[in-house]
């Protein structure tokens, strides 16, 4: 019984560590610490019960650590007693953790005839790592968080992100790991060769994946407006007015965006406003993107719903309604038996539909040029086939959010992680405007250009390249990982459905 649970509570640990790899600390090796010791104790010979309970308790104690800022909408925003939100928090990090769990007892399913030993654990659990990210990335609309490769913006590792992408990055990282122990398990120093892979990432970093079309000056308005105070209707005039007055002064911009419902009137309401913001932007010759609630109107067959929108106007045209909506934020599943049982249940503009994903993008004009704009609401950033599939055809990437749900707790922090690393995979200059921070622009190398500080009312105001082309990763997007987790899948296959013979085989040196 102490064994049992000296080895829970190791993984218990390692996993609570591993978020501190990620943003903002950026702490990496703590991340291969973490790691290893999941994959060592996971190679230790395991029924598929074992290898479900062993992996629960490693990523029960990630989700627990790294999301515990879900507390903060819980407690501070919905209503929710301190107790009941950590119970919350507890059960939500539970059941987050069962998909792993799931997915790694398949890992122990793949063993040698009559043994618990799973065969090329150095191969298998890289590949298990990333069947476990793919599936959480769309399972339930997906929660694309705590990724490990997301954890490597400032590493070596960094080049491989416009080839292969986060998902490549935590392949290799959980390799570079499996292949140590193999080697030490081993004596075969030939299996130490994937970690060539850390200085190929540092020579990839040479390489430019996109090429510049032009310049612009773009800005983004703070407005820092209190979560408790905005959604209050005499609070609509004041905020509408706020946002006016900061927009005026940076009529120098080609590009101003406003936050995630910045507007907190539906789009039909604000159109009075909307026409008069069109007047002074192409009187100025500028775009402006706001945030806004949309409400189909009476004659829509959807009439009456609800999406979480952009709308450009001034030198700019388009409407963009969220694909991502976030479970219980953005709409309630199993919305008539979870209805009223709580106030975080109830929050405000928690019943929004999803958009279609053939949606055109926003268009503005600059330097008598139409270029176009992908855009992503809050939650879309972090998905990264999302993001890839829209800027395939985007000069430039907008992200707007409304992080002031989580107050000054790690979520805002690892959000903006995730756009940079978003920059990054996609080679384009990413513009993020929020409510109270954080407020930037980032490069295509995924590096902040000029950021606001949070919980201030400010603009931002710099320039931006417009870039076209598509890196590696936006051309092939997952099929390479794909190749790889069907190769590796393939090949412990047979070996698990064939007995060792007497002599060793080729397939027995891999082991």
């Amino acid at each position: 019984m102490i064994k049992f649970w000296t080895s829970r509570l190791s993984l218990l640990a390692a996993g609570a560590i591993f978020p501190l790899s990620l943003a903002p600390l950026y702490w990496w090796p703590l991340g291969l610490v973490s790691i290893a010791v999941f994959c060592w104790l996971m190679w230790r010979p395991a029924s598929p019960a074992q290898a479900f309970g062993r992996s629960w308790w490693y990523f029960f104690g990630q989700f627990a650590a790294g999301v515990s800022w879900v507390y903060v909408s819980m407690h501070d925003f919905g209503g929710t007693s301190m107790p009941l939100a950590v119970l919350m928090v507890g059960l939500f990090a539970g059941a987050l953790a069962l998909v792993p769990a799931i997915v790694f007892s398949g890992y122990a399913r793949l063993r040698r005839p009559n043994s618990n030993t799973p065969v090329l654990p150095w191969l298998l659990l890289p590949v298990f790592w990333f069947l476990d990210e793919w599936l959480r990335s769309w399972l339930f609309t997906g929660f694309p968080w705590l990724f490990a490769g997301d954890g490597q913006l400032y590493t070596w590792l960094a080049g491989w992100a416009p080839v292969i992408g986060s998902y490549g990055i935590s392949v290799i990282l959980v390799l570079t790991v499996t292949t140590l122990i193999q080697a030490w398990y081993s004596k075969r120093l030939v299996f130490l060769l994937p970690l060539l892979l850390w200085p190929a990432g540092l020579w990839l970093q040479q390489f430019d994946w996109t090429h510049v079309d032009g310049k612009i000056t773009v800005s983004a308005v703070q407005g820092n407006i209190d979560q408790n105070m905005k959604w209050k209707p005499d609070m609509v005039g004041p905020t509408i007015n706020l946002y006016v007055k900061q927009t005026q002064k940076l009529w120098d911009s080609d590009l101003i965006v406003w936050p995630e419902t910045a507007v907190t009137l539906v789009y039909d309401r604000f159109l009075p406003y909307l026409e008069e913001l069109n007047a002074q932007g192409q009187k100025h010759n500028s775009t402006i993107i706001t945030g806004i609630a949309y409400r189909h109107p009476q004659d829509d067959p959807l009439a009456g719903e609800y999406h979480n929108s952009v709308v450009a106007t001034g030198m700019g045209h388009g409407l963009y309604h969220k694909q991502r909506l976030v479970p219980f934020g953005e709409f309630i599943p199993f919305e008539k038996f979870l209805r009223g049982a709580i106030p975080f249940f109830d929050l405000d503009m928690s019943s929004f539909l999803a958009g279609r994903s053939d949606q055109p993008l926003i268009q503005m004009e600059a330097n008598n040029q139409l270029y176009d704009v992908a855009t992503y609401i809050c939650y879309e950033i972090a998905y990264p086939d999302l993001v890839s599939r829209m800027a395939k055809q985007a000069e430039i990437l907008v992200t707007v959010s409304n992080d002031a749900w989580f107050g000054d707790s790690l979520g805002p922090k690892q959000h903006m992680g995730l756009a940079q690393m978003r920059a990054l995979e996609t080679g384009r200059y990413l513009l993020r405007s929020t409510n109270t921070g954080i407020t930037a622009l980032v490069n295509n190398r995924g590096q902040i250009v000029e950021q606001l500080p949070t919980g201030i009312r400010a603009n931002l105001t710099a320039r931006a390249e417009l870039r076209s082309g598509q890196t590696p990763y936006m051309q092939t997007g997952l099929l390479p990982l794909y190749i790889l987790s069907a190769i590796a899948l393939l090949i412990a296959l047979g070996m698990s459905m064939t007995r060792r013979p007497q002599g060793r085989s080729l397939l027995d040196d891999l082991d």
